[in-house]
């Protein structure tokens, strides 16, 4: 079985969190049938993903542009990369490959014009918008039966659903993280790289994409539990990245309060495995919170204090793995953290609650034994059956399986 994976920068979901979930398909994947599956990856953009793909040792993949970051417009490109590959077990090219497994709409759209007799796979990490969700649904009535769509939630699949797209074409197929990756042993240096003082309690803020959480939002939250841990002498900080959505405007608030060293930016929130020892707190909210960034924060043993919104219910249970209110409520957020900061029996049992979890049910292992399975349905034109996972206690509150 030859596979090829088609990955672009210019997509919403081109985060490193989705690059990671792609390298963690990679290496000796076989189905149960041990049928060997060659895979090699195709990665369509500039020098950012190239130092993404580098830092994730990402194996057999080739990088090549795209004019106007138009994945389409790359074709011709497309096409020579495919011939620079070597050739395949069985001397078969890539220029034909059984399935392509797309990363995006737009390569789904490339996939679905050039690679016809192909199996065409997408993977949905993130909401798409109302007229994306409307171009698949056209794609997957077109491709009769040779497309299919595998999103990382029960949430997004409802999205789809709702969209039009028909239920046997789109399937739940739970994400792994390698946790291995979590640098737990760095912790110290990288609160020294951020100027972080030994008293400080530092909150990540998680979203997928990384910068689309309300950063004035989580500031009024954080802002809120530093008030009230002033008697202490220890801080409440937020840690985002440079360009987190309405950033300016949260920078505002605490240049006029005095409070300028509460926000802490660094893009390697992007990498969240890279970043996260250095914190003690997660914060969940937004439309755009409770993606694969939450299950990093869960691997790196942080205490999740977040909105209870579909996504982010579906991965993690109030006072179970995570504490959770209604949504905008930044006060409740507020005293969620000064929750987890005070009480230590409280936040040992998130953390482990959560981390066992994310070990338990989204382990790098798991992921590949389901996709390996995927594909050898998918290869042999049969319904796409994913197996079953346990019903976490966020599923249980989601009513999923």
């Amino acid at each position: 079985m030859h596979l090829l994976h088609l990955f672009d920068d210019a997509s919403p979901q081109a985060s490193s969190t989705t690059l990671a979930l792609l390298a963690a398909s990679q290496d000796d994947l076989r189905d149960n049938n041990a049928q060997p599956i060659t895979q090699r990856i195709l990665l369509l953009g500039g020098q950012t993903l190239g130092q993404a793909v580098a830092n994730l040792n990402l194996p057999h993949a080739q990088r090549i542009g795209a004019p106007l970051r138009q994945p389409l417009m790359a074709w011709p490109a497309v096409r020579h990369a495919l011939q620079r590959f070597e050739t395949l077990p069985g001397n078969q090219s890539l220029q034909h490959p059984d399935i392509v497994h797309c990363w995006s709409a737009a390569t789904f759209t490339l996939a679905s014009l050039y690679f016809r007799n192909a199996m065409r796979l997408l993977t949905v990490t993130t909401p798409p918008p109302a007229r994306t969700i409307q171009w698949l649904r056209m794609l997957v009535a077109e491709a009769r039966g040779n497309a299919a769509i595998l999103t990382i939630s029960s949430t997004l699949r409802r999205d789809l659903l709702a969209g039009g797209l028909p239920e046997s074409a789109v399937h739940v197929l739970r994400p792994g993280i390698d946790l291995a990756m979590v640098q737990t042993t760095r912790r110290d240096a990288l609160r020294a790289e951020l100027g972080i003082e030994p008293g400080d309690r530092v909150v990540a803020l998680l979203s997928d994409p990384p910068c689309a959480a309300d950063a004035a939002h989580a500031d009024m939250a954080t802002g809120l539990a530093d008030e009230s841990s002033l008697n202490t002498g220890q801080r409440v900080r937020l840690l985002m990245h440079p360009d987190q959505h309405n950033h300016r405007r949260a920078r505002r608030i605490i240049r006029d309060l005095g409070r300028h060293q509460r926000i802490i930016t660094d893009p390697r929130i992007t990498q969240p495995w890279s970043i996260l020892p250095a914190c003690d707190a997660a914060l969940a909210s937004g439309p755009d919170a409770g993606g694969l960034s939450l299950l990093w924060a869960m691997a790196a043993g942080l205490p999740i204090v977040g909105e209870a919104r579909y996504a982010i219910s579906e991965v993690v249970e109030d006072r179970h793995s995570a504490l959770l209110s209604k949504p905008g409520a930044a006060r409740v957020l507020a005293m969620g953290l000064t929750r987890v900061f005070s009480e230590p029996q409280l936040a040992w049992k998130l953390r482990d609650t959560a981390r066992h979890e994310a070990y338990s049910y989204f382990s790098r292992h798991r992921y590949r034994q389901s996709l390996a399975t995927v594909y050898r349905q998918a290869i042999e034109r049969q319904p796409l059956t994913v197996p079953e996972m346990e019903v976490t206690g966020g599923l249980r509150f989601a009513a999923v399986g």
